[in-house]
């Protein structure tokens, strides 16, 4: 996290939300729920990618988080694992994330590796409104995955 967070209460607390909601987040993966996973994003979510960008509707995420929690099952994943590298408010409610995620394998190898940047908004609560991931998508590329 920043160093500055270390001496500003309100950018501890901050850290504090958005480490909270990467955990339920990472739960939800581990838990292989897609509907819980789903109700993390906004209404719409965007996604750029190298190849052009795009944008689903919430039911749709869902159908999606499902395919993608059945493609880390292929690849051997048995455990997926976050950590928040950093966290900063860009706006008041709006916020930029970066994620450092391992899948491991059965025996607690690791499968795969990446980092993941992500916007969120808050409304009620924080929800992901954007995400770039570029690095996941490069990850199993090179892994040789089918997608």
């Amino acid at each position: 996290m920043s160093e500055a967070s270390h001496d500003d209460p309100a950018a501890e607390a901050f850290e504090a939300q958005i480490a909270a909601f990467f955990a339920d987040y990472i739960d939800a993966f581990v838990r292989e729920d897609a509907d819980a996973l789903a109700e993390m994003w906004d209404d719409v979510g965007l996604f750029p990618t190298p190849a052009g960008n795009f944008a689903m509707e919430r039911a749709a995420f869902r159908d999606h988080c499902a395919g993608l929690m059945a493609f880390y099952r292929r690849q051997g994943v048995h455990k997926p694992e976050g950590r928040l590298v950093s966290a900063v408010e860009l706006f008041p409610g709006v916020a930029q994330a970066r994620m450092a995620y391992r899948m491991l394998g059965e025996a607690g190898a690791v499968v795969a590796e990446w980092d993941h940047v992500y916007i969120l908004r808050r409304h009620e609560r924080w929800r992901v409104s954007l995400t770039i991931a570029d690095g996941e998508m490069a990850a199993w590329q090179a892994l040789g995955a089918e997608f």
